[in-house]
């Protein structure tokens, strides 16, 4: 027999294959949307994999509460880097997830699916249908377009094919599309979706999550004391080292300006092009970059608080048009950090709040009179480009703001 809720609320049930929480690492923006839904009287819960590349934790049982949030985690498979492994663990979550009742659930008003891959919107097509529930459409990224413009892989592959039905389907069966990409519309229009549905709803942080601040390791104190010693202004990019996140850029910018400049560059994270960066960083004997472990989400904000300026990038694709949301940018400037913004899009954020410099993407000649700019600053006009990032998150960004209109789709 099927539960219901115990009071009024209405239920919320969040379907993100990479869902995490402040204990399982990233990705945490149905965390804070949840933590917030329910403070507006709402009853969500998280239905996620018990295995994905961007946990840090995985957990112990099937269901569980964290902070007072129901959680189901469906078994998926371990996985290692982007090829049939992780085919397989998207496989198995759609697929579980098709053949799970959730019975002991509470029956939801409102189903929200959440992309990147767009599988998830087929099994949130179906259960909102069965139980009569709203249904909303969250595109996180734009898949398949992502794979095909940054993966390569051809429009033919029967997977591709059925990720654009996949796609398609829950633009045509939902009654909205939250995207978190300011220009997607268009797209999306054109790829089946009545422009009345769309709305866009962004990445943003959590105003109260620096209540929670670890001390940073060891080996990272050590680094910025002894930066921070000799008078560095400490250039931060904090996240994954792939290629789409084109920090070969910061490499060449770091070696156009040597030892010229006080900044250095700090490189927090992990990915697999991390290894040939610090080899290539290494052979051309630079002295301005340091390559450095990740940290857990509680000390990234003794971080930010650390270092003077963030770094944003990404590699020039037309992709990009659509807009961007990442989460380290709203992590800077929510610590006050002028930001560099080095990403080819109208969607520029950093520019409309004046809370740092933008650039063109993967251009080292601009990188480095950035950098020389930076260095010509005062401290106190780097702390009013900060301060103005900050207002302008705190007004459009915190997970507050965009939980109340999130619920005006309910």
């Amino acid at each position: 027999m099927e539960s219901t809720p115990t009071n009024n609320s209405k239920a919320i049930w969040i379907l993100n294959h990479y869902a995490g929480s402040r204990i399982h690492g990233m990705e945490y923006r149905h965390y804070y949307l949840a933590r917030n839904f329910q403070r507006l009287g709402f009853a969500p819960v998280i239905v996620c994999a018990s295995f994905h590349h961007l946990m840090t934790r995985r957990p112990e049982t099937r269901h569980g509460e964290v902070d007072g949030i129901p959680y189901v985690w469906v078994k998926t498979c371990r996985y290692e880097g982007n090829g049939l492994g992780r085919v397989l663990n998207m496989t198995q979550f759609s697929l579980k997830l098709a053949c799970k009742r959730l019975q002991a659930l509470p029956k939801p008003d409102v189903v929200i699916a959440s992309s990147p891959h767009p599988f998830v919107a087929v099994n949130g097509a179906r259960l909102a249908q069965r139980y009569r529930a709203k249904f909303i459409f969250e595109v996180r990224d734009l898949w398949p377009l992502t794979l095909l413009e940054v993966g390569g892989h051809s429009p033919r592959h029967p997977f591709i094919r059925a990720m654009v039905w996949a796609e398609r389907t829950g633009y045509e069966r939902c009654d909205r599309t939250v995207s978190l990409l300011g220009g997607a519309k268009d797209y999306m229009i054109a790829h089946g979706l009545d422009q009345r549905k769309f709305v866009h709803i962004p990445n943003g942080f959590d105003a109260e999550a620096r209540t929670d601040v670890e001390s940073l390791p060891e080996q990272h104190r050590d680094v910025i004391a002894e930066l921070k010693g000799v008078g560095k202004r400490i250039v931060l990019y904090s996240g994954s080292h792939g290629q789409i996140n084109a920090l070969d850029n910061v490499i060449e910018a770091a070696g156009r300006v040597g030892d010229a400049l006080p900044t250095h560059w700090l490189l927090v994270g992990q990915g697999p092009e991390k290894e040939r960066l610090q080899q290539r960083a290494g052979e051309a004997g630079l002295r301005n970059v340091t390559f450095l472990p990740p940290v857990t989400r509680p000390q990234m904000f003794a971080l930010t608080g650390a270092v003077d300026v963030g770094y944003v990038g990404l590699q020039k694709r037309d992709l990009f048009k659509y807009g961007v949301s990442p989460n380290k940018l709203f992590e800077y400037m929510a610590a006050k950090l002028p930001v560099i913004f080095a990403i080819d899009t109208a969607d520029d954020e950093v520019a409309q709040a004046r809370a740092g410099f933008s650039i063109p993407a993967e251009d080292p000649d601009a990188l480095a009179e950035t950098l020389r700019q930076i260095a010509a600053l005062s401290p106190e006009q780097l702390r009013e480009m900060g301060a103005r990032g900050r207002k302008h998150v705190e007004d459009t960004h915190s997970y507050d703001v965009l939980a109340q209109r999130y619920t005006e789709l309910f």
